[in-house]
């Protein structure tokens, strides 16, 4: 009795691989990315579903649960995001996603009308407005040279600007 149920569900644990492979399509986002989900599996020892998207750049799977990096280098809604993370049940809708997309665009506009209001009064006040200067620990100690690389692989011209795709398109500067 016990001892049976107790040992068929352990070596029904053993099973996992024997899951369904492929997933259902839930949904796609305004950023190309297709999420997928496998449903949860009890008796094979999957007590909640699986789930992950494929980027539109790479078309690679990046399961978030399983991979420490997956959805560090794509962009994915936030929305989405958190279905992925199972902090919501339901896969967000396409109007939800679009409006919180429009949000974040309209606040970008705002910061770029307050961040030139804000340019305009410190130059009528006489005051510095070019960026903040380094400070003693943000320099390096080290002579950076252009023709040698400063991480195995990356050259500096390369690295430029990484921080272009974060930039607020409605910036004037």
């Amino acid at each position: 009795g016990m001892i049976r149920y107790v040992l068929g569900h352990f070596f029904n644990s053993f099973k996992v691989g024997k899951r369904e492979q492929v997933g259902t399509i839930i949904g796609r986002d305004p950023y190309g990315n297709t999420y997928y989900e496998l449903p949860a599996q009890p008796q094979l020892g999957k007590r909640r579903p699986t789930r992950w998207y494929n980027t539109a750049e790479t078309g690679k799977d990046d399961v978030i649960s399983k991979d420490l990096w997956a959805g560090f280098d794509s962009d994915l809604p936030s929305e989405w995001e958190s279905w992925l993370r199972y902090r919501r049940d339901d896969p967000p809708t396409e109007d939800e996603v679009m409006q919180s997309l429009a949000l974040a665009q309209m606040k970008k506009r705002n910061a770029a009308v307050l961040e030139e209001k804000r340019l305009e009064e410190m130059k009528a006040a006489g005051l510095d407005t070019a960026g903040p200067k380094p400070q003693d620990h943000e320099k390096t100690p080290y002579p950076k040279y252009a023709e040698f690389e400063v991480m195995p692989g990356e050259m500096e011209q390369q690295d430029k600007d990484k921080w272009e795709k974060h930039k607020n398109p409605y910036t004037k500067s």
